[in-house]
């Protein structure tokens, strides 16, 4: 179906079958694979999967359920709606450094199950306790359909407390160690209750996309600043993922193109291929500080953007105004 301006975009989804990204046109979306790159077809491929000539979930997802999976069909964003994210321009200035100990990889634990998240980091604690582990909320996904708790959306009944309930104990990693499963930093404890924390928002809207916990006093983590307040449209920030073995390949530069209280959306200024899997990773600021925490990647027009959650959103949820 096209818009009145034109064709239907879906910017934050690529088909795990052929590769299409952005999607256009109807987009199928898993409901039953966690949230994550490996879940949406494009419409095409979609029915190739109806008549059993390709399969679901990809060989290479990080997670399968068993059983049936049932999708959902999403109609799309009108291009001319995100066309202005390619206006702003370009910026360039020098990256600012990322600590050893600071950017981490969660292995959540509940019980006897195990998750593993992709990303998270360590922040300064304002409230005068230990320091505390921020990721999206969304990379704990898996764990909570395992437990059957719906902290979606569009669950009006989930209060905050049934996730943190769950999560028994949380080991962090080195993501920028060669083996980083045998590079255990520490270990956090119990996730902080956050009632209006949610998945499952229309991308880019993910201001709600947040989940923390407080680091064991005796873990060896540098955490990093949260700024005061959002960068601006234009500012450069940098993404603190593991993009290579130096230190100089931890940090990717992209500039800010909109900034609302409900969306963070920035691009990238490079045209560098990216890891597909680096949500919760930390948001820079060139002063060191953190700005956001990543919450989703997509393709404009062959250039990279993504969207996250703002510092300001961080400080609501934390109650740290």
């Amino acid at each position: 179906m096209l818009s009145a301006g034109g064709e239907l975009i879906h910017v934050w989804n690529r088909c795990h079958a052929c590769g299409a990204a952005p999607i256009v046109g109807t987009r199928f979306e898993c409901r039953t694979c966690p949230t994550g790159p490996d879940s949406d077809l494009c419409q095409a491929c979609y029915l190739l999967l109806q008549q059993g000539q390709i399969k679901h979930p990809p060989p290479e997802a990080r997670e399968a359920p068993h059983g049936p999976h049932l999708f959902r069909a999403f109609e799309g964003t009108p291009r001319e709606k995100v066309q202005h994210w390619l206006t702003v321009p370009d910026t360039s200035a020098s990256a600012p450094p990322v600590p050893d100990r600071f950017v981490v990889r969660p292995e959540f634990r509940s019980g006897r199950e195990s998750f593993f998240g992709s990303y998270a980091f360590i922040v300064v604690a304002e409230d005068g306790g230990d320091p505390l582990v921020l990721t999206a909320l969304h990379i704990l996904d898996e764990l909570a359909r395992f437990r059957g708790i719906d902290c979606s959306d569009a669950n009006a009944a989930y209060t905050g407390s049934e996730l943190p309930a769950q999560v028994t104990s949380v080991q962090l990693y080195d993501p920028f160690a060669r083996n980083w499963m045998l590079a255990e930093l520490g270990t956090a404890r119990g996730m902080l209750l956050m009632p209006d924390a949610r998945i499952g928002a229309v991308e880019p809207y993910s201001q709600r996309d947040i989940a923390a916990f407080r680091v064991a006093p005796s873990a060896p983590f540098l955490p990093l600043p949260l700024a005061r307040s959002n960068p601006i449209v234009g500012e450069p920030i940098w993404l603190a993922v593991n993009h290579g073995p130096s230190t100089r390949d931890r940090t990717t530069e992209a500039v800010i193109v909109e900034i609302t209280d409900k969306t963070f959306v920035f691009r990238f200024t490079l045209p560098a291929e990216l890891p597909r899997y680096t949500s919760g990773a930390p948001l820079l600021n060139r002063l060191g500080e953190v700005v956001g925490i990543n919450a989703g990647m997509g393709t404009l027009d062959k250039h990279k953007v993504g969207h996250g959650v703002q510092v300001a959103s961080i400080r609501r949820h934390l109650g740290w105004q």
